[in-house]
């Protein structure tokens, strides 16, 4: 893309152009603690951004002005991911809920709130029209399916702080707070191969697949960014 954004504890987020390094825009106000997540529309037009506060924003990238709050959440906020459409918003918190947000209604409380998790949830990806994931500091890797209206939940046994989907949606990769990433089959849960060599104990660290589902690429404790090769997981 043109820009990508980058969320901080000094409570900013800012815009960048890639590709020259320049700092193009920054974004404060709202945000009275850490700032931990931010997703962007695909027009570009907005964006959302939680972190330490309970509540969350929309934000129009133009004027840099705050044009919705989203009220409900009793914890800080971990994560967040557009749904179908971008008629929903997905958040995830700290206060062990995934809740469910309509962007066309100006009902600023949640439509559904799912509180199956234990602990503190940190991450989500949406599958696809009806399917998510989210992953808990309780190991849980809980698979929603809002169709047939069901939970399918795979135990990692280590708190989980990224997961993201293949381009063709068909697996799954899992960071789990013990230096490990998996790459997991998403109808079966199985482990197809792992991918070790970075540092991640303490902290949610991102990790992620590249468009082209060649390379896995994750960012370390150490300050280090790390990839592998997906198909023989060595690193890179």
């Amino acid at each position: 893309g043109r820009y990508i954004m980058s969320a901080s504890q000094d409570k900013s987020l800012r815009l960048w152009n890639p590709h020259t390094g320049a700092h193009v825009k920054t974004y404060t106000g709202p945000h009275n603690h850490e700032v931990t997540d931010v997703i962007i529309s695909e027009d570009n037009s907005r964006f959302v951004s939680c972190g330490g506060d309970r509540d969350f924003f929309q934000w129009d990238v133009t004027t840099g002005r705050v044009v919705r709050k989203f009220v409900g959440h009793e914890r800080k906020v971990n994560a967040l991911a557009f749904g179908p459409k971008e008629e929903v918003v997905l958040s995830a918190s700290h206060d062990k809920s995934v809740r469910i947000w309509d962007t066309r209604s100006s009902n600023r409380k949640p439509v559904h709130v799912l509180q199956e998790a234990t602990d503190s949830v940190l991450c989500l990806a949406v599958i696809d029209d009806y399917e998510f994931v989210a992953g808990s500091t309780d190991g849980g890797l809980r698979r929603y399916d809002t169709r047939q209206r069901q939970l399918l939940t795979d135990h990692m046994l280590k708190p989980i702080g990224s997961v993201s989907c293949s381009a063709d949606r068909e697996c799954m990769l899992v960071s789990t707070l013990d230096d490990n990433i998996w790459l997991t089959e998403r109808g079966s849960g199985n482990v197809l191969a792992t991918y070790m060599g970075h540092a991640n104990q303490q902290f949610k660290v991102q990790s992620t697949l590249d468009p082209s589902s060649a390379w896995v690429v994750s960012g370390s404790e150490d300050g280090h960014v790390c990839a592998w090769d997906l198909g023989d997981a060595k690193p890179v």
